[in-house]
């Protein structure tokens, strides 16, 4: 029994014909009742009775053919385009600190969608306080954000450690310089990060006491709004090295600084929570990435 006899036998089914079956398959009528002449030897039954220029489906038929249409249904969904289509995808939401999607290069996401087709990404960015809540409650399975978080509820991968720096307008004073102290902005009126980031105005409390605080006119979400004011020489502003280098002017100058300051970024999410078969290998591919971009 091949897949050709079943088809030849539904449209017979089907049909109630062998002429109009044979027209609609493209082949003789000779040739389908030759298969279903076949068919019947094979499984020991009549599969229909001839009353003059009509057939009649027989029990044996009526069961045979529910089967049958299951069998060729697979069988098209494994070696056609259907197998595709019925392919379920699966959408796996991450959660990250703002301005890390531009740390990812989209040569990753292709190469990820190409390797795993059944699985569709949803990056999202929110406050790192919001992300850390969302994974201690199980309402997300993976997120990339800086410490400091809970290491007894998260569990945790370290990705990456990005060194802040200072955009200065090539007018500032700083700009004479290669690279700066953090006390050298003391005084200093800046832009941070907005205090919703662990990253922003809490991280600079651990760099400086009251006496070298900075004059901190904004905060933003918004880095290029951070770099735009130290374009216009309204302030300086500090950024992540990453995208210093991808938003680049002529106005600007670029400070490394001088302490280890840095944003370290991990993959985290909840200890008590078993992660999906998508979130595993997402996991794994990022970790992997990360490894080699180091």
């Amino acid at each position: 029994m091949n897949q050709r006899q079943l088809k030849y036998f539904l449209e017979v089914y089907t049909q109630r014909s062998i002429t109009r079956a044979a027209k609609t398959l493209y082949i003789s009528p000779q040739g389908i009742s030759k298969t279903i002449s076949s068919l019947e030897e094979e499984l020991g039954v009549q599969l229909f009775i001839h009353k003059k220029n009509r057939i009649q489906p027989t029990e044996d038929a009526a069961r045979l053919a529910i089967h049958a249409q299951h069998i060729i249904d697979e069988y098209d969904v494994i070696t056609s385009k259907l197998f595709i289509e019925n392919m379920t995808i699966k959408t796996l939401p991450v959660y990250c600190s703002y301005d890390v999607p531009q740390l990812i290069p989209a040569s990753f996401f292709a190469d990820f969608h190409n390797s795993y087709p059944e699985i569709r990404l949803d990056i999202k960015e929110y406050p790192d306080e919001y992300i850390i809540q969302k994974v201690e409650k199980n309402e997300v399975e993976l997120a990339i954000v800086p410490g400091p978080f809970k290491p007894h509820t998260i569990s945790y991968a370290h990705l990456c450690s990005e060194p802040f720096c200072l955009v200065v307008n090539k007018e500032h004073r700083l700009a004479q310089y290669d690279s700066v102290p953090f006390s050298g902005i003391s005084g200093e009126s800046i832009v941070v990060k907005d205090s919703m980031s662990y990253t922003s105005i809490h991280q600079l409390y651990n760099h400086m006491d009251s006496k070298q605080a900075p004059n901190v006119i904004l905060e933003t979400s918004d880095v290029h709004l951070i770099h735009q004011m130290a374009e216009n020489n309204s302030a300086i502003g500090i950024s992540l090295m990453y995208l210093a280098k991808k938003i680049r002017s002529d106005k600007v100058k670029v400070l490394p600084f001088e302490d280890n300051l840095v944003k370290n970024l991990y993959l985290i999410s909840n200890k008590k929570n078993i992660l999906s078969s998508e979130a595993k290998v997402f996991r794994t591919a990022l970790t992997e990435f990360f490894t080699q971009y180091s």
